[in-house]
């Protein structure tokens, strides 16, 4: 698709029907439409379903309203005023619209249950499916390569190790991780380190946070690494923590427990909930919801923290039991089955339907399909790409080619 450059994800493009060939439905030739976008562009789906009487299937992969706090600046996201407003004029009317879209389309899938109850309690109709991401075998069940925390420092060979890994932007709140580690961890654990595997926006300000709270020099920061070493960095690791309370699922979360690494989180509701089950194969901790109910919950997740360094038979209970319920609910063959029966339920939806190609209808109900729905595609993807502006990444998006091989055939 023609796109432009969403500016606070360097890399991350925002499509728009800048080229006429997209107007052209005939070029697109399909049985089912898969669409895992949380943007507009999903009322380009919505197109192809009524102009070519394609079954189709939205994917609900992220939750504005815990992440759109990313797009703004670190002093306006501090002002509770901002957020109230941003609630009212922005969170509400995106529920209504997608509630709208979602009900036009032949299922929704989403990764977990509490995203599957948020949207019925927002008017979604059309059957909701959960379903999880796969973790692959082929990469997390490897044999262990050579200790990969060794060559950071001679500390990481000593003590006992916490890893926390993902994109470094606000909304996974790892600054959050690093505040719990210098306050409650560091503090009694002399020797324990945080490793931040990862890269992104804010790793800077991480960097600054461990600065400040006094422990850069028990703070490493690698880096992205190879996907191939992820393995290794979960092997090796005594405890993962993770604090973002954004995640739709979590894919970090959900190769640490494929690998059996101990897990400390905070319950989100969504996808930490979905995948931890507390004292079975995980700790879960209630994350609070003001300064002071928060302050408490970073006390806990340090204790927490500290209890399974302190017991390795409870590390390796925990860690025996997520290796195993992930396999369960994660490996390919369990989403694969799921997928499939979303695939025929969505064919039967639409069949029922009575869904009818608007290619074999009037000129004018085709323009006006096209019109509906590319209105809203590029009105809203447009906004978005304007308000990329206001947080700007760090580093310059790559360069991608307007037009996909395949569609160019």
């Amino acid at each position: 698709m023609p796109s432009v450059p969403l500016k606070t994800y360097p890399g991350v493009n925002i499509p728009l029907p800048l080229e006429k060939w997209v107007f052209d439905a005939d070029r697109f030739q399909f049985d089912l439409l898969y669409a895992p976008v949380t943007s507009l562009f999903l009322e380009f789906g919505l197109w192809l379903r009524k102009m070519r009487g394609i079954p189709l299937l939205a994917v609900h992969t992220t939750h504005l309203a815990a992440a759109y706090d990313v797009l703004l600046p670190e002093k306006i996201s501090k002002i509770e005023a901002v957020h109230a407003g941003l609630r009212f004029f922005l969170t509400r009317p995106h529920e209504r619209v997608f509630a709208n879209v979602y009900n036009e389309a032949d299922g929704l899938i989403v990764l977990s249950d509490g995203l599957r109850n948020y949207w019925r309690e927002r008017g979604v109709t059309v059957p909701i499916h959960v379903v999880p991401r796969t973790v692959q075998p082929e990469i997390f069940d490897k044999p262990l390569g050579p200790d990969p925390y060794t060559h950071l420092s001679p500390a990481l060979a000593r003590g006992s190790r916490l890893l926390c890994a993902g994109r470094h932007t606000r909304e996974k709140a790892q600054d959050r991780v690093i505040r719990i580690f210098a306050r409650h961890v560091a503090p009694h654990d002399p020797e324990c380190t945080l490793t931040m595997l990862g890269e992104g926006p804010d790793s800077a300000y991480y960097r600054q946070v461990a600065r400040e709270e006094g422990v850069e020099d028990r703070v490493f920061f690698p880096g992205e690494v190879s996907f191939t070493q992820m393995t290794d960095y979960y092997a090796y690791a005594d405890v993962f923590v993770h604090a973002s309370l954004s995640e739709t699922f979590g894919n970090v979360l959900g190769e640490a427990l494929w690998c059996g690494t101990p897990t400390v989180a905070f319950a989100d509701g969504m996808g930490v909930s979905s995948q931890i089950r507390d004292g079975v194969n995980g700790v879960a901790l209630s994350p609070g919801t003001d300064d002071a109910s928060a302050r408490e919950a970073d006390r806990a997740f340090g204790r927490s923290i500290l209890r399974l360094l302190d017991d390795p038979q409870e590390r390796a209970r925990l860690g025996k039991a997520a290796s195993r319920i992930a396999r369960e609910r994660s490996s390919p063959r369990a989403v694969q089955e799921k997928l499939a029966f979303t695939f025929q339920h969505a064919q039967e939806h639409a069949a029922a339907c009575g869904l009818r190609p608007a290619v074999e209808g009037p000129k004018p109900l085709q323009w006006l399909t096209t019109f509906r729905h590319f209105k809203s595609w590029a009105a809203i993807n447009a906004g978005v790409y304007v308000a990329g502006h206001l947080r700007p990444g760090a580093a310059p998006a790559k360069k991608k080619s307007n037009l996909h091989p395949q569609i160019a055939e």
